[in-house]
């Protein structure tokens, strides 16, 4: 009986304790557009260039510089040189840290005798548990995402759509983390969200491999290796059967 009870305290710790695990990332976006001069977003075979705000990690900034051009390119933009594209692009990205108090539980064996009416043995005992909450220090890491465009106009800049994209988390990989922030700021692109969206991405997002795909191809990479272009000649020869 000893046994049997201690092994259903024991279940019933690892249930409590996985309970409010989020494996997802969420991400917070906010964006705002020129009504004026984009009122229906950017006009197709739009051009941009693209230029890191920052200073620092220069292999981070042009790897990140690198997923954005992919990003415009897939909405059917294209990338320019600054002085001959129609807007500026201006990126930046950072992380900053804050510690917190949070109240966790701790699960202490009571070994006082509890009982139970049993119409074959009135009494019995056993033995339980309480819970009791203690403070834990942690920090967070808030992952930022700042994307600016600037319309070339007549020599002159005019701000025409800016948009954010932030996740607070625990972990403090950025470099992991950016390619969801990317993802979810260009779902945006052009467009005023009008207040802030609340977005909840899994690990898994099919956007985020697609472009990990796209960027990280390997060295010996060509365009028969390419799915979409065998995908292409799958279908050509289809077509002429």
């Amino acid at each position: 009986m000893k046994i049997y009870k201690l092994f259903l305290l024991s279940i019933s710790i690892l249930l409590l304790s996985s309970c409010g695990k989020d494996t997802g990332m969420r991400i917070t976006t906010n964006t705002f557009a020129n009504k004026e001069i984009i009122p229906r977003g950017f006009k197709p075979n739009s051009t941009f260039s693209i230029t890191a705000k920052q200073k620092g990690d220069q292999l981070f900034i042009q790897e990140v510089s690198q997923k954005i051009a992919t990003l415009i390119k897939d909405q059917g933009f294209s990338v320019k040189t600054t002085g001959k594209a129609d807007y500026d692009l201006i990126f930046s990205f950072g992380m900053e840290k804050s510690t917190h108090t949070r109240d966790v539980p701790v699960y202490v064996p009571d070994y006082g005798p509890w009982y139970y009416y049993n119409y074959y043995a009135p009494y019995r005992y056993g033995y339980g548990y309480r819970v009791t909450y203690v403070p834990e220090e942690y920090t967070l890491f808030n992952k930022i995402l700042l994307i600016e465009v600037y319309k070339n106009s007549s020599g002159k800049k005019e701000p025409v759509w800016q948009g954010t994209a932030h996740s607070y988390e625990e972990d403090s990989d950025l470099r992991d983390a950016i390619d969801y922030l990317l993802v979810t700021i260009f779902k945006h692109f052009g467009r005023n969200t009008q207040k802030y969206i609340n977005t909840r991405m899994e690990e898994t997002n099919q956007d985020v491999q697609r472009l990990r795909e796209e960027y990280f191809q390997p060295i010996d990479y060509t365009e028969k290796n390419n799915k979409t272009y065998q995908r292409s000649l799958l279908k050509k020869s289809l077509l002429k059967n």
